[in-house]
């Protein structure tokens, strides 16, 4: 997933998800990830979630990242009635890779980080955002005010 200087996001398509149980991918941020926009800089990029209708600053969930001091800070960033929180789950190592799921419940959704799909290492966060059984898929998105200052890429295989 490549997210060009000058945008917020890659071209992508809107894609319902219907009874999904869990989202996962394996994510690998390169050292086009680093990145320097002063004052903004602690601002939360989103990375992949699922948003509810009728819109996801309604309800919805993501995995947030940012870039400080050497590191991808991986963040939860979600709505839940129309309130928006965020809270830092764990640092990421540039260049190596993890394994980053969305577990999808009903009035729940857990954000699950590992270094491997035998959950080593294994970070959990439990979150009450309010689901339905159909929403849509949430993709990268850089910025909240800021586009991206250089082209970035994140390695990203669905699960």
């Amino acid at each position: 997933m490549r997210i060009k200087k000058g945008t917020h996001a890659p071209v992508r398509l809107p894609r319902i998800l219907i009874g999904s149980s869990m989202i996962g991918y394996r994510v690998t941020f390169t050292e086009s990830c680093r990145y320097d926009i002063g004052s903004d800089q602690s601002d939360v990029n989103k990375l992949f979630g699922m948003g509810y209708f009728p819109h996801h600053h309604k309800n919805s969930i993501r995995f947030g990242w940012r870039y400080s001091h050497g590191v991808i800070e991986l963040m939860a960033y979600w709505y839940h009635n129309g309130h928006r929180y965020f809270d830092t789950i764990r640092d990421l190592e540039i260049g190596k890779p993890y394994i980053l799921k969305l577990h999808v419940l009903r009035d729940w959704h857990t954000l699950t980080v590992s270094e491997s799909l035998d959950m080593k290492n294994t970070t959990s966060l439990n979150l009450p955002v309010s689901g339905k059984n159909i929403g849509y898929l949430l993709s990268c998105y850089f910025g909240g005010n800021r586009t991206a200052p250089h082209d970035m890429e994140i390695r990203m295989e669905r699960l």
